[in-house]
């Protein structure tokens, strides 16, 4: 899934228009004013260090190889990616949230095509790599280094689509898995056609190039995984796939782990802003039951379960969490290249960014847009709520779901110990009796924390008058992702592969990181790297109607997608890491 740093903001100050004069060239930037941006703001704030340096464009054509621009050039190319990725959109491979097991469940078939349609179109790879399937769908393909002392890199994407919905099809401009490329507005259309089968047939274009030259010894091994259920979390592809990856290769045998993900490419002006996520947003689902006494409508108690759980849910909407953008984190590091290289897009942005105002951006951001907003504050969304069987009784049980995605500066236990704070007044108005998040490591650490318990907090309990009991519950959560490093040796191989790759696309070309909102097959690789890129190198014009009716891909980017793939291999094979 794609996820969106400054992505409503750059679309909402982007101009559209023809960059004229493109060179490739990265010089004449913008030069950022050390003594305003080492000024504090007057809240006291401390000072940031980072000042958008950004690592050299990387040519990798030391190894004789055919250039990208070459090999990717011209319409032919531009077809043959075309029929490459035609039959692969084509496939109806969706997750849906309650498939069954693989024997069982017939929507599982589909998934069998998908191998047979990679091994028909990218025959030297199917020649050359070690091909494994784990986990009945998931796909492992290893080209095998020289070098054994060098630890491989791991490019994943998943094959697992979306479901479409039925009402929306006569809303499609295609049938969403007709696969149709139009030769007038240069889009092959279809659900997948993006997020994210993109990415394999960018991949698989990619190391077919490789493979097919007989100069390409690579030293570094390279893989590439592909899970099937990314859609639905992972559990069984991805989760499978990183634990026979750790098997093979320990915990950090991973050099670099690049995946979709990020906002893509953003044009402002005369600068192309690449921003890739590198971590995601930690996620949190409360469930709210509860139990009161029920009884006839034409006798009811002053308030039901159901105007008892109403209150609590305008007690948690009425208490947003608070934006904050921490200091010398990714978000501010792409504030300050965002200030650096485009700095008149928003000068009242540029100016708080320079005297390290970090409050004051915070509010442009959070009112700029939703999107920009929750890269930088917890969101918390009220999805699920059920109770009531008939129009005549009193309901006697019933059900709340809120999910969270939380930021850096909030934790699990921190949203836990804040959830009861919150409802108290109406535990106490009710009389309640709550039992909150029992047998849940993380909220004991919380409490103890704060120098209290959960005995403690008992003992401020009272009798009920509802004879109600509320459960409070954690059932699915995740932590956020550790931070990958946006400095050293693999950040600059990366970064300098972005900035060659993509150098005729803008007098500037710059690399900034960002956070996911949403979470993607990484969430599963996390023990095999401490370098883990969220990236997909592509605009708005190809993922900008994910996950909704009309996906589609511009395949003039597609083109761009692979040519940077192939970069990438050849960059980080000749590294010396």
């Amino acid at each position: 899934m794609m996820g969106f740093f400054v992505l409503g903001l750059l679309y909402a100050i982007t101009v559209v228009g023809t960059v004229s004069s493109l060179a490739r060239t990265n010089e004449n930037q913008y030069p950022l004013d050390s003594d305003k941006v080492l000024d504090a703001d007057d809240s006291g704030h401390g000072r940031s260090r980072f000042r958008c340096d950004l690592p050299h464009p990387l040519d990798p054509s030391a190894d004789g190889l055919a250039s990208s621009q070459d090999l990717f050039a011209g319409r032919d190319a531009l077809e043959t990616l075309v029929e490459r990725h035609q039959p692969l959109v084509k496939i109806p491979s969706i997750c849906y949230d309650d498939l069954g097991d693989f024997d069982e469940d017939e929507r599982w078939e589909p998934f069998n095509n998908v191998s047979k349609v990679l091994e028909e179109t990218y025959p030297t790879v199917y020649k050359y790599a070690t091909v494994e399937t784990v986990n009945r769908f998931g796909l492992v393909y290893t080209i095998s280094g020289s070098d054994e002392s060098l630890a491989p890199i791991l490019l994943t994407a998943h094959q697992d689509v979306v479901p479409v919905e039925e009402e929306t099809l006569d809303r499609w401009e295609h049938p969403p898995f007709d696969a149709v490329y139009d030769k007038h507005d240069g889009y092959l259309w279809g659900r997948g056609a993006s997020d994210d089968k993109s990415a394999i047939t960018a991949l698989m274009s990619a190391m077919e190039s490789l493979l097919s030259q007989d100069k390409y010894e690579p030293s570094r091994t390279v893989i590439f995984a592909f899970g099937f259920d990314e859609e639905c979390s992972g559990p069984r592809g991805a989760g499978q796939i990183g634990k026979f990856l750790e098997d093979r290769y320990g915990e950090n045998g991973i050099a670099v782990i690049l995946d979709e993900g990020g906002a893509g490419l953003q044009t402002l002006g005369d600068t192309l802003y690449a921003l890739p996520a590198v971590y995601e947003k930690g996620y949190l689902d409360v469930w709210f039951d509860l139990d009161v006494v029920g009884g006839h409508s034409s006798t009811p108690t002053p308030h039901t379960a159901i105007g008892i759980m109403s209150e609590i849910v305008v007690n948690l909407e009425s208490n947003p969490f608070r934006a904050e953008i921490p200091r010398n984190g990714p978000v501010h590091q792409a504030l300050v290249c965002l200030a650096r290289y485009s700095p008149d897009a928003l000068p009242e942005l540029t100016e708080y960014i320079y005297h390290d105002n970090l409050r004051g951006a915070a509010r442009i951001l959070a009112e700029a847009s939703r999107e920009t907003q929750y890269f930088i504050q917890t969101s918390q969304a009220v999805t699920v709520i059920a109770g009531g069987e008939k129009i005549n009784s009193l309901p006697e049980f019933v059900r709340l779901g809120v999910n969270h995605r939380y930021a850096p500066q909030d934790s699990v236990g921190g949203i836990q110990y804040r959830i009861v704070d919150l409802i108290e007044p109406v535990i106490r108005k009710y009389g309640l009796d709550l039992r909150a998040f029992e047998g849940d490591e993380d909220y004991d650490k919380y409490l103890a924390a704060q120098g209290t318990s959960r005995e403690e907090k008992a003992r401020s309990r009272w009798e009920p008058r509802y004879d109600g009991t509320l459960v409070l519950e954690v059932r699915k959560k995740s932590y956020i992702t550790p931070q990958s490093p946006t400095q050293g040796r693999v950040w600059d191989i990366f970064g300098g592969t972005v900035r060659h790759t993509f150098a005729d696309q803008a007098r500037h070309v710059v690399i900034a990181p960002g956070a996911m909102t949403g979470n993607t097959d990484t969430r599963h690789y996390l023990r095999l790297s401490d370098h883990i890129y969220r990236w997909s190198p592509g605009s708005l014009k190809s993922f900008g109607n994910i996950h909704t009716i009309n996906e589609r891909l511009l395949m003039s980017e597609h083109v761009n997608m692979a040519k940077f793939y192939y970069d990438f291999i050849r960059n980080f094979d000749q590294a010396d890491l």
